[in-house]
């Protein structure tokens, strides 16, 4: 006959250790929400001018991130929570965009402590943000900044272009990589007839001075 008289305090082992799993997990939870949040935050702060503001809920986005991985770390259990992953793309995003354009500095993936599939989202959601940031250039009448971004955000698609694996490990880079590249497509079309439009008023200014 089996034996089965420990498996009572067996049973209340594994229920504490899946007990403690829930509460890690829940934290998880919580920090990854905090930092979609503060991502979101800084990004819209940036675009509105608040550069401190932006800058700020970077940090606070960053410390989150860091709880997250120490809590990776010390517990290496295989956590199967999307939103995990999410956070750490929309930080990527965030903390590209601004390094960008405050910093003229493209921050790589150790730096930033996130997974390579994370990262290579993020950057493709940045192409998005590279976007607003042009159209907000030339609604400013800055055509020269908004082509250097523009150079920037081409050369970025240019590289996705090469992945080839990661379309078959990140199934959510194909969409995004298509996506990207309507946007490449939309931004040359807005940057040329600004251009076209700036030329229009130097020819018409050249006229009424002779």
């Amino acid at each position: 006959m089996v034996d089965t008289t420990n498996f009572q305090d067996r049973a209340t082992e594994i229920e504490e250790r899946l007990l403690k799993n829930d509460i890690r997990r829940e934290e998880l939870l919580k920090l990854s929400r905090i930092i979609i949040k503060y991502s979101g935050q800084s990004i819209e702060n940036f675009h509105r001018g608040k550069i401190l503001q932006a800058k700020e809920k970077l940090e606070e986005a960053k410390n989150e991130l860091s709880r997250v991985n120490k809590i990776l770390k010390e517990n290496p259990v295989p956590y199967n929570i999307g939103i995990i992953g999410v956070a750490m793309q929309e930080y990527t995003e965030a903390r590209l965009f601004y390094d960008l354009i405050e910093n003229k500095k493209f921050t790589p993936v150790e730096e930033l402590e996130v997974t390579d599939s994370s990262y290579l989202l993020g950057i493709a959601d940045l192409i998005g943000e590279l976007r607003r940031f042009i159209l907000e250039n030339l609604v400013e009448g800055d055509i020269d900044t908004a082509k250097y971004f523009y150079g920037i955000m081409k050369e970025l698609y240019g590289t996705f272009l090469q992945i080839e694996f990661g379309k078959n490990l990140i199934p959510e880079l194909r969409r995004k990589k298509d996506t990207a590249r309507v946007l490449v497509e939309r931004t040359l079309s807005d940057l040329f007839v600004a251009q076209q439009s700036r030329n229009l008023e130097k020819r018409l200014d050249e006229k009424s001075k002779n």
